[in-house]
């Protein structure tokens, strides 16, 4: 849930009570003022090394492996098509092709996995979580509607 989730749902919650008086339309909200109080517990994580795996430009990537296939570049483009569409369908038929196809292919995954982690790292800010956290709302928009709610976020 993010803020503005938090907010919307504190917000229908604390004008819930002033729906009879409130008539069926749009309004402007400008003016309106939002106070949100939280309680409850705050973490951040430490930061952390990755490999930016889904950062590899995949088309350029693969126009690179081709240029450095020289002389074998159209057979590997074949078996690189014929792999492509055995990973797109990956369910259990695809899974056994391609053991079948590559008999040491938990090596072969190694090799890769090897590779990947020889790629450069970058560094992710620590993630945050929040436990026990309680929002109080008061919504004040103008002196005939002022109202209060409590949202615990998950």
């Amino acid at each position: 849930m993010d803020i503005r989730e938090v907010v919307n749902a504190a917000v229908s919650k604390a004008l819930a009570p002033n729906s009879k008086e409130i008539e069926s339309g749009s309004y402007r909200l400008d003016g309106t003022r939002v106070i949100i109080d939280l309680r409850g517990t705050l973490t951040k994580g430490e930061a952390e090394e990755y490999t930016p795996t889904t950062s590899i430009p995949t088309i350029a990537t693969l126009a690179l492996a081709v240029r450095l296939m020289g002389f074998q570049k159209d057979s590997f483009l074949e078996k690189l098509e014929v792999a492509m569409g055995a990973a797109l369908a990956m369910d259990e038929q695809a899974e056994e092709y391609v053991k079948a196809f590559n008999e040491s292919f938990a090596a072969t995954e190694r090799k890769v996995k090897r590779s990947l982690k020889a790629l450069p790292k970058k560094t992710r800010e620590g993630k945050i979580l929040t436990a026990d956290v309680h929002v109080d709302v008061v919504v004040n928009a103008g002196p005939a509607l002022v109202a209060t709610a409590t949202v615990a976020v998950p």
